[in-house]
């Protein structure tokens, strides 16, 4: 029998509609998950550039956008597993770059610690309980979809594939100079 906190067996017909909810949050979350990411790479590309960052979440050309502060940003809850920080990477040496890229690793993987501590530390309502474990799921499938060193899915910006976070990484350290 699979339960958490609750005496729920998810894999039952009373647990099945609780199921079907933290499959239809990992969907609901991917923009929001993929947005704590890229806040993770802009915030220190913002302290280490001091000029103007933009964000991007989702399909590019949404009708969401503005502007605060130095951030240009653009969000959409199309294709909401597409994430996109721009900064000037010519103005960064190499360990500031590094910290750039390490940081949306770091905010997607402290919000899956934080996240997993708050759901197996307290025992809350089913409706909560399943909507953190929603929130879990996505925010580690974000960290590991990042950290891996490969090319992700081809989209109009990045026609061979944009590269994860990993791979970016691989590259700077082990980059001939």
């Amino acid at each position: 029998m699979i339960t958490l906190g609750n005496s729920i067996n998810y894999l039952s017909a009373e647990g099945l509609p609780w199921l079907l909810g933290a499959w239809a949050g990992l969907i609901l979350f991917r923009p929001f998950a993929t947005l704590i990411h890229e806040i993770g790479h802009i915030i220190p590309a913002l302290i280490l550039t001091k000029q103007e960052v933009f964000i991007r979440i989702g399909q590019s050309g949404s009708k969401w956008n503005g502007k605060i502060g130095n951030i240009l940003w653009e969000f959409s809850l199309l294709n909401g597993n597409e994430g996109f920080s721009g900064y000037n990477k010519a103005a960064l040496k190499k360990i500031s770059l590094i910290i750039v890229i390490s940081g949306g690793l770091f905010s997607s993987f402290i919000m899956t610690s934080l996240t997993g501590w708050q759901i197996f530390e307290n025992n809350h309502p089913i409706w909560l309980e399943v909507t953190l474990v929603s929130w879990f799921c996505t925010n580690a499938l974000v960290f590991i979809r990042s950290v891996i060193p490969l090319r992700l899915k081809p989209t109009t910006a990045f026609p061979e594939g944009p590269p994860s976070d990993g791979l970016e990484l691989k590259n700077l350290f082990f980059e001939e100079n």
